[in-house]
């Protein structure tokens, strides 16, 4: 038999993790003097201290490892959390590289960029909620048409029409770009409606975005004549860190002041691939 502080040393681990195995009823001691309460242990238990060493080094919890130990877990059971327990690791191991790669990325766009010194300018990967959008489009060649004279055409139009219908808007203004079977690109300008609201119309269409897991994001402030340069940065910042955008850009326009243009806040979205 050996005293708890021998045993410990032994196995080399702390006596308080010793006596807090013993509190939670996951290694009892072998005997203890009803007198001085002293823990002693058998050497024999050395082995099952190592299995719940092992057991925890590999991600199991206490609660786990005690109830694997009270119900006698089989060989082809513990196989089996622990093929479990491989694709949980290996799933964080990608989620942690992502995040090394992020981290990269930004402290080049940090070092290398002016217009990232400010930290208020941050690139963030966060989960997008569906949304359904009242919507009127306009076909255009590519990306090099100018785009303020569309949009100047393509929000009157739409918010004329919502009027007519008697629909109001149920949250921000967005503008999106889809790809036609053509080669050319649609411009559309679109608002949140109500999921009740009905659109009988020619004119403006109903289009639902579906949810993104993950999307790239970055908070745009000032003018829309300086959007390229956010622009460039969120490009640059995708490609240091390894990431895929899915399809064209959403801009969501969180504030638009009318007599002030350096008032704007937009918030650029990529979706990005799952890996």
């Amino acid at each position: 038999m050996f005293g708890i502080g021998q045993f410990a040393q032994i196995a080399k681990v702390s006596v308080r993790t010793l006596r807090h195995y013993d509190d939670v009823g996951l290694l009892r001691p072998a005997a203890v003097d009803a007198a001085t309460g002293y823990r002693s242990y058998a050497a024999a238990q050395l082995a099952e201290l190592n299995r719940i060493l092992v057991l925890k080094d590999l991600g199991f919890t206490l609660a786990e490892i005690t109830r694997m130990v009270e119900a006698g877990v089989s060989r082809e059971q513990l196989v089996g959390m622990l093929r479990l327990r491989q694709a949980e690791a290996e799933r964080a191991a990608d989620d942690e590289r992502r995040r090394l790669a992020r981290v990269a990325a930004r402290i080049e766009l940090l070092t290398g960029a002016t217009a990232m010194n400010d930290l208020d300018t941050a690139i963030v990967v966060k989960p997008i909620d569906d949304v359904r959008l009242a919507t009127v489009r306009e076909p255009v060649e590519g990306f090099d048409a100018e785009f303020a004279p569309i949009f100047g055409r393509l929000y009157p139009v739409l918010f004329a029409e919502l009027g007519r219908l008697g629909v109001s808007p149920a949250g921000p203004t967005y503008a999106l770009y889809e790809q036609r079977d053509d080669g050319r690109i649609d411009v559309l300008a679109g608002v949140v409606v109500d999921a009740e609201a009905v659109l009988d119309s020619e004119t403006v269409s109903v289009r639902e975005l579906a949810a993104v897991d993950r999307a790239a994001t970055l908070v745009h402030r000032g003018a829309m004549a300086t959007i390229m340069d956010s622009y460039a940065l969120l490009e640059q910042w995708m490609d240091r860190a390894g990431e895929r955008p899915v399809g064209f850009s959403r801009e969501v326009y969180l504030e638009c002041p009318e007599d002030d243009p350096d008032g704007w806040v937009t918030e650029l979205q990529f979706a990005l691939a799952d890996s």
